[in-house]
C-alpha cells in the first residue's frame, strides 16, 4: 500500500487505530472503532472525517467565469458571492466526466472574484489535463479572457464535520458567525485564536447538518487534534468513509466511478436537475439535447434487497432468467433495518414495485423497485 498517497491527516489516524485501505488512489481510514457505532455518531452526535483526498483546484482571472461556464452542466453567470453550487462536466457524447462543487469567492486583498471547484479524488488527474485541454493559447492572448488555474490540493487539507452537534461545536472556532451560512454556501475566514486562514463550507450532507472545513495542510493535524479534544463534550468521533458511504447510499447520492462514468448521461443518472441547455454550448449539450425528449435505454433505480447480504457493485440483475442490469452499490440500512442498493436497468423495468432477481453469493435474491431517496429528510430526524 506503499504507493498510494496519504493526506495530511495519516498519522492522526493511524493513532485512533483506523482500518487504512485504498480509496480513489489514496490511503483512507475505512473505519475506527465499529461503522454502526460510527454511523449512530453522525445521526446523533458529531463526527470527524478527513476528505483531503478530493481535488481542490482555484480559478482565476477575466476570463475564469466564461471558460467554467464554457464547460459545466449547469449556468455559473448567475453564482453570487459565497454560493456553491454541484455541477457536471460532460464529454462530447454527453457522458458524465465528473461531478464537482464549485464556489464563488473574493480574494481579501485585492478584492478580485475566483472560483474554488472541489473535484473527485479519482478524477483529479483526468480533469486537470481537460481544463488544461480548453486553456488554450488564444484565451491568453485576449486580456479580457485570461485565466489562472492552480491546483492546492497538496497545500491544503479538507475536513467533514456532520452531525446534529456540529454547529454548537465549531461556531466559536472562527472569526466569522458560520451559523449564519444557508445551506449550500461558503466563507473565507479566519479562526478566533490564532488568525489562521480558513474556508467554511455548509453543504447539508445526504440531508444531515453539516461543514467542510479546508485549512492549510501543515496546520490540519494540530487543528483536528485540538478539534477532537474539545469534542468530547459533545460525543465527538472520529467516522471512516464506510460509515459515510452508508449515510450517501440511503440518500441515493450517485458517487463517481459506482453510479456515474462516462459512460452514462445526467438522463440515465436522474441527474437532468443539473442541466442547463438552453442557449448553452458546453461539451455533449447537442447530444443532451438530443435526448431529453426521448426515453432512455437505462436508468438508475433504487432497489429493496431480500436475504441476508447486502448486495454489492458488480451483482447482476436479471427479471426471470434475462440478465438485463447490475448493482452499482449496496449496502444494509441500520435506519430502515433493510438491504437498500442503486443499479442500472433497462427503463420498461424501473416501474415501482418491479420485482426483479439479483445474484448474491451464488444465491438468487429478490431485488424489488423502490422510490429515491431511500430516507426522506423526515425519517432521517427521527
Amino acid at each position: 500500500m506503499h504507493s498510494l498517497l496519504r493526506t495530511p491527516l495519516y498519522d492522526w489516524h493511524c493513532s485512533y487505530y483506523a482500518q487504512m485501505t485504498e480509496l480513489e488512489g489514496w490511503e483512507m481510514p475505512q473505519q475506527y472503532a465499529s461503522i454502526l457505532y460510527e454511523y449512530e455518531t453522525l445521526q446523533n452526535c458529531v463526527g470527524i472525517a478527513d476528505i483531503s483526498h478530493k481535488g481542490r483546484l482555484v480559478f482565476k482571472g477575466p476570463g475564469a467565469c466564461r471558460f467554467l461556464n464554457s464547460l459545466f452542466s449547469r449556468d455559473i453567470t448567475n453564482l453570487k458571492l459565497g454560493q456553491l453550487r454541484y455541477v457536471l462536466m460532460t464529454n462530447k457524447h454527453g457522458g458524465i466526466l465528473d461531478n464537482l462543487l464549485i464556489g464563488l469567492f473574493q480574494q481579501a486583498d485585492s478584492g478580485l472574484p475566483y472560483y474554488y471547484v472541489v473535484v473527485n479524488a479519482v478524477n483529479r488527474e483526468k480533469d486537470i489535463a481537460y481544463f488544461k485541454q480548453f486553456l488554450t493559447p488564444p484565451i491568453a492572448a485576449n486580456p479580457k479572457n485570461e485565466v489562472y488555474f492552480s491546483d492546492e490540493t497538496n497545500e491544503q487539507g479538507m475536513i467533514a464535520i456532520q452531525g446534529p452537534r456540529s454547529l454548537d461545536l465549531l461556531k466559536p472556532l472562527f472569526q466569522t458567525d458560520i451559523s449564519t451560512l444557508p445551506y449550500s454556501s461558503g466563507v473565507e475566514t479566519s479562526l478566533s485564536l490564532g488568525g489562521r486562514w480558513a474556508f467554511v463550507f455548509r453543504t447539508d450532507y445526504a440531508g444531515r447538518e453539516g461543514f467542510e472545513i479546508i485549512l492549510e495542510s501543515f496546520f490540519i493535524e494540530q487543528f483536528v487534534t485540538d478539534l477532537f479534544q474539545r469534542g468530547q463534550n459533545f460525543g465527538i468521533a472520529p467516522v471512516g468513509f464506510a460509515a459515510r458511504d452508508i449515510m450517501r447510499q440511503e440518500s441515493a447520492i450517485p458517487c463517481y466511478g459506482y453510479e456515474l462514468d462516462e459512460s452514462v448521461t445526467p438522463f440515465e443518472a436522474r441527474l437532468s436537475h443539473m442541466l442547463h441547455m438552453k442557449d448553452r454550448d458546453f461539451p455533449g449539450n447537442d447530444i443532451l439535447c438530443s435526448l431529453k425528449l426521448k426515453t432512455p435505454e437505462k436508468i438508475r433505480v433504487g432497489l429493496e434487497i431480500s436475504g441476508e447480504y447486502p448486495a454489492v457493485k458488480g451483482n447482476e440483475l436479471f427479471f426471470e432468467q434475462k440478465k438485463i442490469g447490475k448493482i452499482t452499490s449496496g449496502t444494509f440500512s441500520p435506519t430502515l433495518h433493510k438491504n437498500i442498493a442503486m443499479g442500472y436497468v433497462p427503463y420498461e423495468f424501473s416501474q415501482h414495485g418491479q420485482v426483479l432477481n439479483v445474484k448474491i453469493r451464488d444465491k438468487i435474491n429478490k431485488a424489488l423497485v423502490v422510490p429515491i431517496p431511500f430516507l426522506t429528510k423526515n425519517v432521517r430526524r427521527k
